[in-house]
């Protein structure tokens, strides 16, 4: 019997959700709400992190308190998606070894401002830490070789929705290449002066008088960016393993509304 998705109360008291969308014998595939750091973070350890909810719901599940998870990778808290974690310590080594290897395919969902010149191509920038000591990354000609490849799925008015692959894993590549090639994340504190939350009214050209009110109620005020796909094949495997996670609530409202109200010439 599968391990069944469960909700857990945020830092906020907020109802969240921890969503199964793969599980075998040997590894699970969590899909992650933004907002909720993949382990403790160092600064509030009690704070919920995913890897001692799941931990805990493990053992509710099992019942065997020496059964252990291994996190296999980690996204940033703001991102929502796919994390993998494995069952025993012989798969934890497998999966990091592809995923050094670059062995593991990753795509992401990226809603951006405006859309790169290109609907599709390669970033191909290099990458290295800024100076100033802020965990910031940055385009530099000395930094670590990066490659990104993104596709234009969707184009709007005021933003495009990207489906977009680092091809290396550096900090924050996504983030640092779409900002380099015009078309930074809609939301990012880091990367993006223009960093708010997205308003209906950041869509809609005409507000009716009876919708104002919720103006001030952002659809979404976090990166925006979901891990939506991972493939890959492990060793002595003749197929695949194909999972994806559903964009989370608020992504998915910012999906919808974009193409009810953002249409180009609209």
């Amino acid at each position: 019997m599968p391990l069944k998705s469960f909700t857990f109360r945020n830092k906020e008291k907020r109802k969240q959700a921890i969503e199964m969308v793969y599980e075998d014998d040997h590894l699970l595939a969590i899909n992650k709400p933004a907002g909720l750091p993949v382990i403790p973070d160092r600064w509030n350890p009690n704070a919920p992190n995913l890897r001692d909810l799941m931990q805990t719901q493990y053992y509710r599940y099992t019942g065997e308190v020496d059964l252990q998870l291994y996190i296999v990778h980690r996204i940033d808290s703001d991102t929502s998606g796919i994390v993998l974690m494995a069952k025993d310590a012989a798969t934890h080594r497998v999966l990091n070894t592809l995923f050094e290897q670059n062995q593991i395919r990753k795509t992401y969902l990226a809603v951006v401002r405006g859309a790169p010149a290109e609907m599709e191509g390669e970033i191909d920038l290099p990458i290295d830490k800024q100076s100033s000591g802020k965990n910031r990354m940055k385009i530099h000609k000395k930094g670590k070789p990066s490659q990104t490849r993104y596709r234009v799925a969707e184009k709007f008015r005021n933003f495009s929705i990207l489906e977009v692959q680092p091809l290396t894993g550096r900090t924050h590549q996504i983030r640092v290449h779409l900002k380099a090639v015009g078309a930074p994340l809609a939301i990012d504190d880091k990367y993006n002066e223009d960093s708010r939350g997205i308003y209906i009214s950041d869509l809609k050209r005409k507000i009716r008088k009876d919708i104002i009110v919720y103006e001030d109620l952002p659809i979404i005020n976090r990166l925006t960016l979901h891990a939506w796909r991972l493939e890959f094949q492990l060793p002595g495997s003749a197929s695949d393993i194909l999972i994806e996670a559903p964009p989370t609530r608020d992504f998915a409202a910012l999906q919808k509304l974009l193409r009810k109200w953002n249409i180009e010439g609209k």
